[in-house]
C-alpha cells in the first residue's frame, strides 16, 4: 500500500512539473497578427490577441484604458508585466500580447501577458 501511494505521489508531481512544458502553437494558422480593438471585442473568450496603440488612462489597480484607431477597450496588466526600463505615457505606442476576457454582465476586456514598447512620440 505504501509503495502504491509513493508511486501515485511521484506520478502526480511529475505530471504537474511537465504542465509548463506545453507551449502555445505558433505555426501556420496561429493568431499572431496584430488585432484591432474592434476585432478583439468580437473574439471568443481566451482568444489570443496582439493589440498596438496607446494606454490613454489608468482606471484602477492594474487596469488601463487602451486605444487604437478603431476604438477603446479596458485592459488588465499586472505591474510585473509593464516594462521596468522605460516609462509608459499616454503617447507611448505599445504592443500588448494577451487574451480576450469575455464576461456575462460587463464589457469584454483584455488580460495582458506581455507589454512591448514600440515607440515614444
Amino acid at each position: 500500500m505504501n509503495r502504491r501511494l509513493t508511486l501515485a505521489l511521484l506520478a502526480t508531481s511529475l505530471s504537474l512539473l511537465s504542465a509548463g512544458a506545453f507551449a502555445q502553437y505558433t505555426g501556420p494558422g496561429a493568431t499572431s497578427a496584430v488585432t484591432t480593438v474592434a476585432e478583439a471585442r468580437d473574439q471568443r473568450d481566451d482568444q489570443p490577441v496582439v493589440l498596438q496603440g496607446t494606454l490613454v488612462a489608468k482606471i484602477g489597480h492594474e487596469r488601463y484604458r487602451f486605444k487604437d484607431a478603431t476604438g477603446e477597450i479596458d485592459v488588465e496588466i499586472d505591474d510585473k508585466d509593464l516594462p521596468s526600463h522605460q516609462a509608459v505615457s499616454a503617447t507611448t505606442v505599445v504592443e500588448l500580447h494577451g487574451e480576450v476576457d469575455t464576461h456575462r454582465f460587463k464589457p469584454t476586456d483584455i488580460d495582458v501577458d506581455h507589454v512591448r514598447i514600440v515607440s515614444t512620440r
